[in-house]
């Protein structure tokens, strides 16, 4: 009797939906617009973080694009002056100690925290940078690496990678094997860890599959944070999270022109630009972050799907009413220490056996 009660349910169920959607194309449902206030569901430090950050204007961001290389410059220029002032007051903060150099042709900036884990002082984090592709250079590109160094005290080398519209793919992607090919002549790829947020996450991908493609040893993990591993339109968090999503507000209009202007002269599903068409086969352990007001949510769940189908160890964590990588803008809250005490036990788990 129950069973038949629960299919009599599921029927008028699908009765009740069907008829709500009769006069709706089937293929272009339309969203709510129900206003949606901020999560209760967070810490008080989060919910203040984000009562404090101005909703996106989707409208504005579809307008004023960058049309040429001065004007991109222009736009690089003002926000990477920005971000390196970050970097700065937080190297300060934490007390880590930042030191540049160049491997293979390619910046690079050692990060060394205040304190080094015993254990740890012979093990390596390379820290890709997240940007879209274009932003965060120079001494911007070691933000994410002193926060990971510092929590896992643990030594960091950050990849101040090549940058688009000057250099599109592949080249970021080139500049990071050309230093990873370097660092394995001094040191075991079971003692190297990667990763980064964002187009760090995104790159650090791509690079792996490039890596297994030429048969070279990857690094012992990896960490993905909020990736985009499809440059087209794809995914339903790209319409139902546009307008919620205080960080990257829409994919259309300023997000993809930057896409655009990295995607370069390859096909936007080439693998490697939107990895997620690449194979997962033979990857190393990777832990994943988004939250549900990502724009970027459905690419970091596929890419979750993909490395599972694939064999793959893969943690997926999903915070509530977190936008883009929230969790490093907003450093220093509840949500933010806990992730990055995760990814740190999440590294030491495969560096230290």
């Amino acid at each position: 009797m129950k069973t038949r009660h629960i299919v009599i349910s599921l029927i008028t169920a699908s009765i009740i939906s069907t008829g709500a959607l009769a006069k709706v194309d089937k293929n272009n449902l339309s969203l709510s617009t129900y206003p949606v206030p901020l999560s209760s569901a967070v810490s008080d430090e989060f919910y203040a973080f984000s009562s404090r950050v101005p909703a996106p204007d989707v409208a504005a961001l579809q307008e004023n694009i960058p049309s040429n290389s001065e004007e991109w410059r222009a736009f690089i220029k003002s926000r990477d002056k920005t971000a390196i002032k970050r970097a700065e007051s937080l190297a300060q903060q934490l007390g880590v100690t930042i030191e540049k150099d160049s491997i293979a042709g390619v910046d690079v900036y050692w990060v060394t925290p205040k304190t080094v884990a015993p254990e740890l002082k012979d093990k390596l984090l390379v820290a890709i940078q997240g940007g879209a592709y274009l932003l965060n250079s120079g001494l911007a590109s070691t933000i994410e690496a002193s926060m990971i160094a510092t929590h896992m005290q643990i030594p960091a080398i950050a990849i101040d990678y090549s940058k688009a519209p000057d250099f599109p793919a592949p080249a970021a992607r080139n500049d990071i094997i050309k230093v990873w090919n370097e660092l394995l002549k001094t040191r075991s790829a079971e003692n190297m860890v990667m990763g980064g947020s964002s187009a760090g996450g995104s790159l650090s991908l791509a690079v792996t599959q490039a890596l297994n493609k030429q048969k070279i040893p990857t690094p012992a993990a990896l960490y993905i944070g909020t990736p985009g591993v499809d440059m087209t339109m794809t995914g339903d968090s790209r319409f139902i999270n546009e307008g919620l999503d205080h960080i990257l507000g829409s994919w259309r209009g300023l997000s993809t022109a930057m896409v655009d202007a990295y995607v370069g002269e390859l096909h936007h599903s080439d693998p490697v630009v939107s990895p997620i068409n690449g194979s997962f086969d033979n990857f190393p352990p990777v832990y994943l972050i988004t939250g549900t007001r990502d724009l970027l949510l459905s690419d970091t769940v596929r890419l979750h799907r993909a490395l599972k189908r694939a064999g793959s160890v893969a943690e997926l964590n999903v915070y509530e009413g977190q936008s883009h990588a929230d969790y490093a803008i907003a450093y220093g809250t509840s949500e933010s220490q806990e992730h990055y005490q995760a990814l740190s036990e999440f590294f030491y788990g495969y560096l230290v056996r």
